[in-house]
């Protein structure tokens, strides 16, 4: 990769990068309110808990959408056919909701960055199919027309998820900052080989197994003091 593509994913992994993620706390506030988070301890469980649901059912949908672009060949239908299969098994309005503004902020982004047509042509595609804009799913496309190998994809998706999760920790005072960046590293560290070893599943295979964390996220909309707005 050359200096300028690391500077690219330097960017795109910034908190401050435009995309609405550090504000979404994918029902992280609404766990604490109901007290599933007290402690350190169920803190680490929580935040493994949100580890294994990523590599379960979000990781096999970025590799399938990563792997319809290829030179020559036409992903229209394909990528039709991925944002069906996504819309039907997420049956969570609040994360359906969060994710196709944070989809279209971090298409409008990279165009701007990156002014490809490869780009646009998802956005359209989409609209034209009156499909939602799902990050998810546009990640993985988003990623290989950059430029970007899968494992760098996977791997910056889910420093962008956990770290918006110790963002939200922090700004909802269950951690201080320093306790929050000793999490990050250490799950970082501990899934790390998990995430290089990451074989060829495709979306197919995408299971959920949060139901606790699901339900969490489905009661966000009813918290009166909530921050965040899911």
């Amino acid at each position: 990769m050359n200096p300028t593509s690391h500077i690219l994913l330097y960017q795109l992994a910034d908190s401050a990068f435009p995309v609405g993620g550090f504000a979404y706390s994918y029902g992280l506030e609404s766990a604490v309110k109901q007290s599933f988070i007290h402690d350190h301890s169920s803190l680490r469980a929580y935040l493994n808990t949100f580890s294994q649901q990523v590599f379960s059912f979000d990781f096999p949908f970025i590799s399938s959408s990563y792997d319809l672009f290829a030179e020559g060949i036409s992903y229209e239908k394909g990528l039709i056919v991925l944002t069906h299969a996504y819309a039907a098994m997420l049956l969570n309005p609040p994360i359906q909701k969060a994710g196709m503004v944070i989809g279209r902020n971090w298409l409008r982004i990279c165009q701007q960055l990156q002014n490809q047509v490869a780009l646009e042509e998802i956005e359209n595609t989409l609209t034209k199919a009156h499909l939602p804009c799902d990050f998810t799913v546009v990640f993985g496309l988003s990623m290989h027309i950059m430029g970007f190998s899968k494992s760098q994809a996977l791997n910056l998706y889910y420093y962008m998820v956990l770290r918006d999760q110790m963002s939200s920790l922090i700004r909802l005072g269950v951690s201080g900052p320093t306790r929050a960046h000793e999490e990050l590293r250490y799950f970082l560290e501990h899934n790390s080989l998990l995430i290089e070893g990451f074989g060829p599943i495709d979306y197919s295979k995408a299971t959920k197994s949060s139901y606790l964390m699901e339900i969490a996220q489905l009661t966000h909309d009813r918290i009166w003091s909530k921050l965040f707005q899911n």
